[in-house]
């Protein structure tokens, strides 16, 4: 029995060693960290590709069915891992050359460890040609159609929580990625946010919202979004059979970015956890947390989103400079060609409303100026599921 465990152990510790780090990026992008061995430095580099793939397809496959058939058909799929991969690769830490020695039944002289950019889009396009995976256009259709912004909350988020945000980025990502939902990336978050130009044209147009609340609503609004969640994670000393452990508990709180209306709210909690280290116990408590609040914000979401959509796809008009009186018209025009419609500001020279409409936002767009005269100064201006009208000045 002991030398069963201690077998068990070892082939543990060497499966740990060879697992790489996926870092989502976007819904179509991950960064992957990976280990590759090999006689040389160039079929060490491929080694490691091989493995960030490897590790991609396996954190796809959710079910045991989809599992075994890319068993079957990994050689084919890793075949194409150089199509995979989005620039070049960047090495981490020194490239370790040794006598020839043995890891998984392969001889290795250079271990050297990789971060690869990975299209993800592309691996799933080829596990469903391969019949691996269901296709997107089918689980689309299982599932509800909508996109999330996540945003870890520094002002109320313990500090020890929120200096390792990137890694609650990467968990929530991965989470959402797993269940085939849209997401916005930390960095297309970061550039919003950098872009004074950007968020000073939203609050121009009257938002009504203060504070940290009103910055996470006016970022989710400049993307494609249609829920924005806002993340409060708390890092707490614990003690586990005598030894000194780490909890964490994550509150999540979903909005709409329309209305900016409070949809659901939970609170997530790990184990007390005892890793190898802190950031292991952290790391590992995030996930936990993270899991075990999402689930509920889900189906709260979707149940909402199925009733939300029921008239059409939810877009916001705003109109700069336009009078009461072309304000009218264009309302009249709206209500006929949209299945709902809600004023939503009205203040100084801006007006705006929400209508739901059947088809696709460029579908709008091209619609509302063909179906009415808007003396418009310059071209619709799109940001997320928002479209501006700018009157020329008369």
């Amino acid at each position: 029995m002991k030398k069963t465990i201690i077998l068990m152990t070892a082939l543990f510790m060497a499966v740990s060693f060879a697992v790489a780090q996926i870092t989502p990026i976007d819904e179509k992008t991950v960064e992957v960290r990976s280990t590759g061995r090999g006689m040389n430095t160039e079929e060490a580099k491929i080694d490691a590709l091989l493995n960030a793939v490897d590790s991609v397809v396996l954190d796809m496959l959710t079910m045991t069915e989809e599992q075994m058939k890319y068993q079957t058909s990994k050689e084919a799929v890793l075949a194409n891992a150089l199509n995979y991969q989005i620039g070049g690769a960047k090495i981490n830490g020194k490239i370790t050359a040794k006598k020839t020695q043995e890891f998984n039944g392969k001889k290795f002289k250079v271990s050297m460890t990789l971060t690869f950019k990975l299209n993800t889009e592309q691996i799933r396009k080829d596990l469903e040609m391969m019949g691996i995976i269901a296709s997107s256009k089918d689980l689309r259709k299982q599932l509800d159609n909508f996109s999330i912004m996540p945003y870890v909350d520094e002002k109320t988020s313990d500090p020890a929580f929120y200096k390792r945000k990137d890694l609650a980025y990467a968990k929530i990502g991965s989470f959402l990625q797993n269940q085939h939902i849209p997401f916005i990336g930390e960095q297309e978050i970061k550039e919003i946010e950098a872009n004074e130009e950007l968020i000073n044209l939203e609050k121009s147009a009257g938002s009504m919202e203060t504070g940290e609340e009103d910055m996470m609503l006016t970022l989710a609004r400049n993307t494609n979004a249609d829920f924005y969640i806002k993340v409060v994670g708390d890092v707490e000393e614990a003690v586990s059979q005598g030894m000194s452990a780490v909890k964490v508990s994550i509150s999540i709180s979903a909005y709409t970015v329309m209305t900016g209306e409070n949809i659901a709210s939970q609170t997530g909690y790990s184990r007390p956890l005892t890793l190898s280290s802190k950031d292991a116990s952290i790391s590992a408590g995030m996930e936990e947390a993270i899991n075990s609040a999402m689930g509920d914000i889900m189906n709260k979401l979707r149940l909402f989103w199925k009733d939300y959509v029921a008239d059409g796809r939810p877009y916001k008009l705003v109109f700069y400079d336009y009078s009461f009186g072309e304000i009218g018209s264009i309302r009249r025009v709206l209500k006929d060609m949209t299945n709902q419609i809600k004023l939503g500001t009205k203040a100084g020279n801006v007006t705006s409303f929400t209508v739901w409409y059947d088809g696709q936002l460029d579908d709008l767009l091209f619609e509302i100026p063909g179906r009415m005269e808007l003396n418009l100064k310059e071209d619709p201006v799109v940001l997320g599921n928002t479209i501006r009208f700018f009157r020329e000045a008369q």
